[in-house]
């Protein structure tokens, strides 16, 4: 069973990032980013290619990669 470890949010809230630990014991990370449409809030998926990761540390440094990516905001870990 897949579980989330860690969730980075961005400075504005807009963006956020999920470290997720897999049954095999690696790890990958999903950007989501937050809607509103039509009267309906919630945090929609950002289709990326999957990335598996051997380490937790390296996870969130990739984790931080992809909201400054996506966000455009300044992140320091």
């Amino acid at each position: 069973m897949e579980q989330v470890v860690h969730e980075i949010l961005s400075p504005s809230n807009q963006y956020k990032v999920q470290i997720i630990k897999r049954k095999d014991g690696l790890f990958s990370t999903e950007v989501y980013r937050w809607q509103e449409d039509c009267g309906y809030e919630y945090w929609s998926p950002i289709k990326k290619g999957l990335s598996l990761i051997d380490t937790e540390e390296g996870a969130v440094t990739l984790a931080f990669e992809h909201l400054k990516e996506y966000s455009g905001e300044n992140l320091s870990p």
